[in-house]
C-alpha cells in the first residue's frame, strides 16, 4: 500500500518539473531571433529599437519581454511580446517614438543588473519585479547613446541605476522618493 501512494506522490512532483522547465526564464537576449523574425513578417524591415520587461529577476532574467520594433518604410511601430523564450502576441501599428535601432553591440540584461546591484542597486525581497529597459537616447543632443536602465520600487520610492548599454558601465543613480 505505501509503495502505491509514494507512486501517486512522485507523479504531481514530476508534472511541477515538467511546468517549471517549461517555464524558463530568458535574458533580453534569448528571445531576440524569436522576436525579430516575428516582427519581419509584419514589415520585412523591421528593426528592433527598444526592450524592457517590469518583471525582471535578480539574475537579469524575465518570463516575459517586450521588444519593440520600428518599420523606416512604414513609419510605424509594433511590439512583440515573448513568455518563456516564445513568442506570444505582436501588437502591429503601435504609437512609439523608438525609432533607432538598437544594433547588436550591447550587453545583455543579466549583465546589467549584475553592474546595477555592483553599484549599489538593491533588489527587493526574493529580487523579483526589477524593471530593466534597453533604448537608445541622447539623440536631442547630438550623441545617440544605448543604455540600460535597470530600476526597483517599494512603497518608499523608485531607484533606477543607468548605464552604458554597451558595456553596463555605471553612468548614474537616480532616487525618487514617494513620501
Amino acid at each position: 500500500m505505501l509503495r502505491h501512494l509514494s507512486q501517486f506522490a512522485a507523479a504531481p512532483v514530476l508534472a511541477l518539473m515538467m511546468v517549471a522547465s517549461a517555464h524558463a526564464a530568458a535574458t533580453a537576449k534569448e528571445a531576440v531571433k524569436e522576436a525579430t523574425s516575428a516582427a519581419q513578417k509584419w514589415q520585412a524591415d523591421a528593426v528592433l529599437t527598444h526592450v524592457s520587461t517590469l518583471r525582471g529577476q535578480a539574475d537579469g532574467k524575465a518570463a516575459d519581454w517586450l521588444y519593440t520594433f520600428y518599420s523606416p518604410k512604414a513609419k510605424k511601430s509594433a511590439i512583440v511580446t515573448t513568455k518563456d523564450k516564445a513568442v506570444t502576441d505582436v501588437t502591429a501599428d503601435v504609437r512609439n517614438t523608438s525609432t533607432d535601432p538598437l544594433g547588436a553591440e550591447s550587453a545583455d540584461s543579466d549583465k546589467a543588473v549584475e553592474a546595477a546591484v555592483k553599484s549599489g542597486l538593491k533588489l527587493g525581497k526574493g529580487g523579483k519585479g526589477v524593471a530593466i529597459a534597453l533604448y537608445v537616447g541622447n539623440q536631442a543632443v547630438g550623441k545617440r547613446q544605448l543604455f540600460w536602465s535597470v530600476s526597483v520600487m517599494d512603497d518608499d520610492g523608485m531607484v533606477s541605476v543607468l548605464l552604458d548599454g554597451a558595456s553596463a558601465a555605471f553612468i548614474r543613480r537616480d532616487e525618487q522618493k514617494f513620501k
